[in-house]
């Protein structure tokens, strides 16, 4: 399936791609801000264990008062060891003011600094703060066995200011389990919502494009039968019937696109340009209007006064066709119908009409209506003329390759004669 020139297929990518994006940014954000909370939630717990615990015991702020660490009683540190025996926490620090740590479950930790610490920096602010365990970090070696771990830091007050910071480790399976199953279930819940929402956009868009696509429709249709009975209306006063009108614009369909099949004129002939081309041609005599009935059915052969003044039905055609193309905004078929009308009778060699023009300054559209418009000539009777057999007009149409037309397009009907003899057949009057 082409992309190119399917408005459906254009339309369906562009709102996937809208309501992926729109889907991703929103399953981000929710997912971060859940996460969040969750773990601000839990958080906070510790925050209110550290303020009971620690907060309240002037053994423990004496601790917290020295720069340097310094021997812990026994009292402070059974306190700060029944931090353990709170759900899943593992590992207990206790930091002084300039980072360094006063007390430690794990001894080898007392007197190290980490100064670029910042869950420490932002608990010395006065904030709790947590963050996931880096286990590539110095003071984690021992931690890469717990799985997931969580760094709570809580700022420890005397007096109203920040004295210290107790870190707590915990490494909470189930809260991370409970994480990632919101997680995923968020996730479901916004592609599902997503799908729905691309699914709604794509039903609204189809039914309006299918009512557009049949409204246009039947505007074009109408268009091809409101061209088709006005040019109707000039073959009824030429005493011909509806069925020349759909034999040439056939013909004229076979012969672009077998020239279409030519390098030579691919680029020119796209399947656009031919499907305008066949609507022009029950145009090309259009122009009949303008010429009296004396000289239009005259039987018999007309003077030279008189064929001047039938020579003069391509300019009338063109000139109708000109003065409705001006009232409009946009490029339509009616230009290609305008050099079709006024080109239809000029000759490869020059000695056509209306201006004498020869070989390839004879627009392409004049060239093949030429064919296709004396084909069905030579193959129907007239007033003044029989009908000729398929061969006899193969014939005479070879005997003027050069001379009347263009003879690359006497190749091609060449190629395609059997379908013209079918037609015309078919389509007999």
């Amino acid at each position: 399936m082409k992309l190119r020139g399917n408005v459906l297929l254009q339309y369906s990518l562009v709102t996937l791609g809208i309501v992926l994006a729109i889907s991703i940014g929103l399953g981000v954000t929710l997912v971060h801000r859940l996460t969040d909370y969750q773990l601000d939630s839990h958080v906070r717990l510790y925050e209110e264990v550290v303020r009971i615990t620690v907060n309240n015991d002037p053994a423990v702020f004496r601790v917290f008062d020295v720069d340097t660490p310094q021997a812990v009683t026994p009292s402070v540190s059974d306190l700060f060891r029944e931090f353990l025996s709170l759900g899943n926490i593992f590992r207990v620090k206790a930091w002084g003011r300039d980072a360094t740590i006063l007390w430690s479950d794990q001894p080898d930790l007392i007197g190290q600094r980490f100064a670029d610490n910042d869950g420490f920096i932002a608990a010395m602010a006065g904030r709790v703060s947590y963050e996931i365990a880096a286990l590539e970090k110095a003071e984690n070696i021992d931690e890469k066995n717990k799985g997931v771990t969580l760094e709570i830091y809580t700022p420890v007050y005397a007096a109203g200011r920040v004295v210290g910071v107790v870190e707590l480790y915990e490494a909470n399976r189930d809260l991370f389990a409970q994480i990632t199953r919101n997680t995923a279930f968020t996730w479901l819940i916004i592609a599902g919502a997503g799908v729905v929402l691309w699914l709604l956009l794509f039903f609204i868009f189809w039914r309006a494009y299918r009512t557009q696509k049949n409204t246009t429709a039947e505007l074009v249709e109408t268009q091809d039968v409101t061209i088709f009975a006005l040019a109707y209306q000039a073959e009824l006063r030429d005493q011909q019937t509806g069925k020349h009108l759909e034999r040439t614009a056939l013909y004229v369909r076979i012969l672009a696109e077998e020239l279409a099949r030519q390098a030579r004129f691919r680029a020119y002939l796209s399947p656009a340009y031919i499907a305008d081309l066949v609507k022009s041609a029950p145009l090309h005599d259009i122009g009949k209007v303008g010429i009296a009935d004396s000289i239009l059915l005259k039987p018999g052969k007309l003077t030279a006064e008189e064929m001047e003044q039938m020579k003069r039905h391509c300019e009338y055609g063109a000139r109708v066709l000109q003065r409705a193309e001006e009232k409009l905004e946009f490029q339509s078929f009616l230009a290609i119908a305008i050099q079709l009308t006024l080109y239809h009778h000029e000759k490869w060699d020059g000695s056509g009409y209306p201006h004498g023009v020869a070989g390839e300054a004879i627009p392409l559209s004049g060239r093949i209506m030429a064919l296709a418009d004396n084909y069905d000539a030579l193959r129907t009777s007239r007033v003044y003329k029989p009908s000729f057999s398929h061969e006899v007009c193969r014939a005479m149409i070879v005997e003027a390759g050069g001379k009347h037309f263009d003879p690359q397009l006497v190749e091609a009907f060449l190629s395609v004669e059997a379908e013209f003899l079918r037609i015309s057949e078919t389509l007999a009057d």
